[in-house]
């Protein structure tokens, strides 16, 4: 018998106050800004059509504090901090610095450029992907039909989208996920059947139209 497809929403954090313009990486105390309020609300909208029955989030403060403004609109819906949703290894070693001083303050930035994960305090494409999707199967086993929704990192959910596609590793930064974006991945048991990438502001338009479910995937 073939299952019902799931649906699972991977978002990347919303805009982050950050008037020094550095670098936050792994950094505590960065909380989103207006913009990035106005956008966690925004993807509350557009997320309060769908069936969605968990939110899994990374722990950093930018992340959590775009799922709380989620869950205000899913009525119930809990939230699961979930530290294999965190921010890329990498950031430990590049936060705190301004990106136009990283290039000559962080020299290795050009190795982790080049070739991800070849560093030692690096971590593989595939070693990013993989920690990302142990999230998305836990949703997909817990609530199929209904699924949920993951809240992580640029870095992870390209790392992610790069081992979905099939793409070398340095295509990394090559697929941007935008803070406040989407990748909506439709599941049919437990293979990826189809991968959507939403930009904020097209979540910004199709939040303010009226409301229906988004029953389809079911």
């Amino acid at each position: 018998m073939r299952m019902a497809a799931t649906r699972v929403y991977l978002v990347r954090h919303c805009d982050v106050h950050n008037p020094d313009g550095v670098l936050y990486g792994h950094l505590p105390a960065f909380r989103l800004s207006s913009k990035g309020e106005r956008q966690a609300d925004a993807l509350g909208r557009y997320l309060a059509r769908t069936t969605a029955k968990v939110i899994y989030t990374s722990p950093l403060e930018r992340a959590y504090q775009t799922s709380t403004i989620i869950a205000s609109e899913l009525h119930g819906v809990p939230i699961v901090r979930e530290d294999d949703l965190v921010e890329a290894r990498f950031g430990k070693y590049l936060q705190g610095v301004k990106p136009r001083d990283v290039p000559w303050r962080r020299p290795l930035w050009w190795v982790h450029m080049a070739w991800p994960g070849v560093l030692r305090r690096d971590e593989t494409v595939a070693a990013m992907a993989e920690r990302v999707r142990r999230p998305l199967l836990r949703v997909l086993r817990e609530h199929p039909g209904d699924g949920g929704i993951c809240v992580s990192h640029g870095d992870p959910i390209q790392a992610f989208w790069v081992e979905a596609e099939g793409r070398p590793p340095y295509a990394l930064h090559r697929l941007q996920c935008a803070k406040g974006g989407v990748l909506v991945l439709d599941y049919r048991d437990e293979t990826l059947e189809h991968l959507e990438y939403v930009a904020p502001e097209r979540i910004g338009a199709e939040s303010s139209e009226p409301a229906t479910v988004d029953a389809g995937h079911g």
